[in-house]
């Protein structure tokens, strides 16, 4: 899933992201931009919990051998992780695999005690083995939407979930560095088409992809695809 009213722009950043560097002079702009940010960063939580969630566990009491693989893009990886997630222990969603490609939400959703003491806010995802198959998260520097926008809209705001955005701020997005403190994730690399990938079950992968991947959008590509139907093809 794509983040939904957030349209990729032509310098491939989401809107509320991307176009939030708009320039000194369009401060109007920048503002509802950063507005149109947190509608959607709330709104993909709510409707992967309330609207998807629910939708995906009918199909499976009905389908018990239904495979299910989950995708999302941008504020779409978000959305995807909170189906997966559910609202609580009871709403759990077991599936076979998770793509997060270039995720706009903290790189401690999935961690173990970020901070010394506050697991992630999609933590049970892991911990209670939701994804059954691989997960990965493709990770680029040249994301600037989520590796400079995201980390400056979570700094206003003050939520959390070196340089501006690296693996050291704790602002910083899944997008660019990929899941940070979550001791379940391997750090690799995002292949070329018929590259050989060692996916484990139950661990989220890594893949840092700054050889394929030039920007926020830059997902449809063929390396990006081939890593996706590998995931599923693993399971």
């Amino acid at each position: 899933m794509d983040g939904g009213a957030a349209a990729i722009d032509d310098a491939g950043g989401s809107a509320g992201l991307g176009s939030f560097f708009s320039g000194i002079g369009s401060g109007v702009s920048n503002l509802l931009n950063l507005t149109t940010y947190y509608q959607m960063k709330e709104r993909a939580g709510l409707v992967g919990v309330v609207g998807v969630n629910p939708l995906v566990a009918g199909l499976k009491k009905k389908y018990p051998t239904l495979r299910l693989h989950l995708v999302g893009h941008s504020f779409g990886a978000r959305l995807v992780t909170a189906v997966a997630a559910g609202a609580d222990q009871a709403s759990l969603l077991k599936v076979n695999s998770l793509s997060l490609l270039q995720a706009a939400y903290s790189h401690y959703g999935l961690a173990q005690k970020w901070d010394g003491e506050h697991d992630g806010a999609f933590r049970r995802v892991v911990t209670q083995g939701a994804i059954t198959g691989p997960t990965i998260i493709t990770c680029s520097r040249n994301d600037t939407a989520v590796g400079l926008a995201y980390p400056l809209a979570s700094l206003v705001a003050g939520q959390v979930a070196a340089d501006l955005g690296d693996e050291h701020d704790k602002y910083g997005g899944l997008g660019r560095n990929g899941a940070q403190k979550t001791p379940e994730a391997i750090t690799a690399t995002l292949l070329d088409v018929g590259g050989a990938y060692h996916l484990v079950p139950g661990k989220i992968h890594n893949l840092h992809a700054d050889t394929f991947i030039s920007n926020h959008g830059d997902v449809t590509n063929k390396a990006v695809a081939y890593a996706v139907l590998t995931v599923i093809a693993a399971t």
